[in-house]
């Protein structure tokens, strides 16, 4: 059975045909001595050879040096005319990939229609040339089909179909791209290790996990990675000189059913935690106003507010210790289907629940909701929100801190009696007003 990336990257190809690029040997050197090598990196070529290709897609580069030959798998993106003969385009998130080189590639198992297409093109003498889209589809199967190169293709997989707030996997990969962010990491930085459960599949398996920064424990498991039912999908720990950061992605079932939240944020260094519930914003129109995006709770928003009130009371401050706000749970409001990176709402919980008693909180029919025209800027922003948890001003106190990553360490554990505890008593608590 073919696995989701490679059917999610079959589609891809289909729709933006598969791009190769080719280097000459001088070229390729000055290449490798760049500041990110061949995993990213961006190149001019004669408009006539780029502007008919259809971008964002997947790519192969082939270059060598005067030892060996290297192959390639990553994304070419973005296209910038600079001057008037020639565009520029950026390749990134390129790892290298088997058979290393053209001639090796040349030889994979394609049935002898498709070799003689793939020899067609790739002995043109063009420094890029673009396969079809049925060739691309089967060649991307082959490679596929080598295990050493499927955490290059799943990353390249998993970014292409990611653009937007639209699944859960969006969400997810929102929430990845802003752990990175609190410690200003960047895609450079190494990952000191990466834990994957249940051969489920997680952001965290999926963003700037590469071969040569990344650890993966248990990396022959992703494959089988599905998100729709997932459980604990995954925790990485991340590492930014002496700070360190432990991102939890739930979904549905042991943390999420706990906390009632998307993603636990653990400061190691500065003992706090902070947890997030993404919601979705809807696109609206109001009559006599310009429209708006807003979040009506849902029905089982009341459910998840009850789970979070339950660790809502924190423990005091150590000696030295400081917080502006202990709260640990978020609310992320997103709206549906924008491009991950656009603007966002946070708030604490302890707001949204002054925002249930507040007018401006109500519309025309008197139905309670959230907007940016409603909330009038009093809300947090990405960059500060990211800025408050990195320096610890955010967040449990380091005691309940203790307390809490307990309970995940035996959510994480299946253990059924913490749940279980847990579960009773959300039964037994007032619903919030």
């Amino acid at each position: 059975m073919t696995a989701e990336w490679v059917a999610n990257l079959k589609r891809v190809v289909k729709k933006a045909p598969l791009v190769v690029l080719q280097f000459e040997r001088d070229e390729w050197s000055d290449l490798v001595e760049s500041r990110y090598g061949a995993s990213e990196f961006s190149i001019a070529r004669p408009h006539s050879l780029l502007q008919r290709y259809r971008l964002p897609t997947a790519c192969l580069v082939f270059g060598q040096d005067d030892s060996q030959s290297y192959a390639l798998f990553g994304i070419v993106g973005s296209r910038t005319s600079v001057s008037t003969l020639d565009s520029r385009i950026k390749i990134r998130l390129a790892e290298l990939i088997e058979p290393n080189s053209m001639d090796g590639l040349l030889r994979i198992d394609l049935n002898s229609r498709f070799k003689t297409m793939l020899h067609t093109r790739m002995t043109s003498g063009r420094p890029v040339v673009a396969l079809s889209p049925k060739l691309s589809s089967h060649l991307v199967e082959a490679l596929s089909r080598i295990e050493t190169n499927r955490t290059a293709m799943r990353t390249v997989s998993y970014e292409l179909s990611s653009t937007s707030f639209s699944s859960t996997a969006s969400l997810q990969e929102d929430a990845v791209q802003t752990a990175l962010r609190v410690f200003g990491i960047s895609k450079h930085d190494r990952t000191v290790d990466v834990e994957l459960f249940n051969g489920r599949e997680s952001a965290l398996a999926r963003r700037y996990i590469m071969e040569d920064s990344a650890i993966e424990h248990d990396a022959r498991s992703v494959p089988g990675y599905h998100l729709i039912d997932s459980d604990i999908t995954g925790r990485a720990r991340f590492r930014k000189g002496p700070e360190v950061l432990e991102v939890y992605t739930a979904n549905r079932r042991h943390l999420e059913r706990v906390f009632g939240v998307d993603l636990i944020y653990l400061n190691l260094t500065r003992g706090n935690i902070v947890m997030v519930q993404y919601k979705m914003l809807e696109r609206t129109s109001v009559k006599e106003r310009k429209s708006d995006w807003i979040y009506r709770p849902d029905s089982n928003f009341r459910t998840q507010m009850n789970k979070m009130q339950i660790f809502d009371t924190g423990y005091p401050l150590e000696d030295f210790e400081y917080r502006l706000n202990p709260q640990i749970f978020y609310l992320k409001f997103v709206k549906r289907n924008a491009r991950l990176g656009s603007p966002t709402i946070i708030i604490p919980i302890d707001h949204y629940k002054r925002l249930c008693s507040n007018p401006a909180s109500f519309g025309p029919r008197g139905g309670f909701r959230i907007s940016f025209d409603s909330l009038d800027g009093r809300y947090l922003r990405q960059d500060a929100f990211l800025s408050l948890i990195r320096s610890g001003y955010i967040g449990s106190t380091s005691t309940t801190t203790d307390h809490l990553v307990a309970l995940i360490r035996a959510a994480m554990q299946s253990d059924r009696a913490v749940v279980a505890a847990i579960q009773s008593s959300l039964d037994e608590s007032v619903a919030i007003d």
